[in-house]
């Protein structure tokens, strides 16, 4: 049995082209992810049972749910209701979405592993719910938040292969193409399986730098002040 990578090399112009959209997919759905993660736990935590609820259907229906089926209602149903969307678009709505909901719970995770005694602190300095979650707790997050919540990242970045269902011209889409032109199954994703090999790989090393330069700001922090 032979190789031939030369073909994957003649149709590299689809490659770079799924590459690119599949990291423009990612990360600006990621950061949405986080933001919407965010809220939601603020919802999620809170005592009023209006607030909490509609997070706690949220999360559970994000949860439960296939993405591949959230992409395809979103697809293919809302035209029935005079709504339509691109295939881009809607990749980065239900990555956004889906991601937000596991990012909600890791920031709630979070949120509970802090010392109740900062929270009572705070209320005993008469600060406002809003100024100490956001000035005392969430800056506290983040060496809970940081490992569950890079490996949801990660998994947000491998899940928009599902886009491809709905032709979105990503990196999975690009190698169905190059597959039926060349009709090279082995060699052709053998090499998407290393593209984002590579893509998830450094995007690791860069949430490690990250977290390590937080980590060092944060002991010089607490030598200044000693």
């Amino acid at each position: 049995m032979t190789f031939d990578f030369g073909a994957i090399w003649e149709n590299r112009d689809i490659l770079i082209n799924g590459v690119f959209n599949t990291l423009l997919i990612s990360f600006i759905a990621i950061p949405i992810g986080i933001f919407i993660g965010v809220v939601v736990c603020l919802l999620r935590i809170s005592k009023r049972r209006l607030l909490r609820w509609p997070a706690i259907v949220y999360i559970e229906l994000m949860r439960n749910i296939p993405l591949l089926i959230l992409i395809f209602m979103m697809f293919y149903a809302l035209p029935f209701y005079g709504i339509r969307l691109s295939g881009l678009t809607t990749g980065f709505i239900c990555l956004s979405i889906y991601g937000g909901a596991y990012f909600a719970e890791v920031f709630r995770g979070g949120v509970e592993a802090v010392s109740k005694g900062q929270f009572d602190a705070a209320k005993a300095l008469g600060l406002k719910y809003g100024f100490y979650m956001r000035r005392v707790i969430f800056p506290q997050l983040y060496t809970y938040v940081f490992p569950p919540g890079t490996n949801i990242a990660l998994t947000m970045i491998k899940e928009s292969s599902l886009l491809s269902m709905i032709t979105v011209a990503e990196l999975t889409y690009a190698a169905h193409d190059i597959n039926g032109r060349t009709f090279t199954p082995v060699e052709t994703f053998a090499t998407i399986a290393v593209i984002y090999w590579v893509i998830c790989t450094l995007f690791l090393k860069l949430t490690q730098i990250l977290q390590s330069r937080v980590d060092t700001d944060d002991i010089s922090n607490s030598m200044t002040i000693r």
